[in-house]
C-alpha cells in the first residue's frame, strides 16, 4: 500500500511539473504595475519598536502588523490584496490550473486506519 501511495504521489508531482513546463508563463502587469511585469506594492510604514534581549537591541519595525484587529493592518492587507488579486486575475490559465489541481487532489480515500474496539 505504501508503494502504491508513493507511486501515486510521484506521478502527481511529475504531472504538475510537466503541466507547468508545457504552459508558457507570461508576465502580466498587475494593477498599479509599470507594464514591465513589476508590481507596485503599497508603502509599508515602519515603527520604532526595539526589544532588548539580554543586552542585545533588536529592532522590530513591523511589529504593528502583528495586531490583526487594528484598522491600519486591515487597510494594509486590503491594499496588498488589491495588488495580488489584480495580478492573479490576469493569469489566463488560472481557472484551468485550479480545475486540474482539484481533480488531482479529490480522489477517493478510505480514510485513516484506526484500531477497532475500546482504547484506554
Amino acid at each position: 500500500m505504501k508503494k502504491l501511495k508513493f507511486a501515486f504521489l510521484t506521478l502527481a508531482a511529475l504531472a504538475l511539473v510537466a503541466m507547468s513546463l508545457s504552459t508558457p508563463l507570461r508576465l502580466t502587469s498587475a494593477q498599479g504595475g509599470d507594464g514591465a511585469g513589476r508590481l507596485t506594492y503599497p508603502e509599508t510604514k515602519k515603527g520604532e519598536v526595539v526589544d532588548d534581549y539580554f543586552g542585545t537591541k533588536v529592532a522590530d519595525p513591523y511589529r504593528w502588523l502583528e495586531d490583526d484587529n487594528a484598522p491600519d493592518v486591515a487597510a494594509w492587507v486590503e491594499a496588498e490584496n488589491k495588488v495580488t488579486f489584480g495580478y492573479l486575475d490576469k493569469i489566463s490559465y488560472r481557472a484551468q490550473l485550479k480545475d486540474r489541481l482539484t481533480k488531482l487532489f479529490n480522489y477517493h480515500s478510505k480514510g485513516s486506519r484506526r484500531r477497532a474496539g475500546f482504547v484506554a
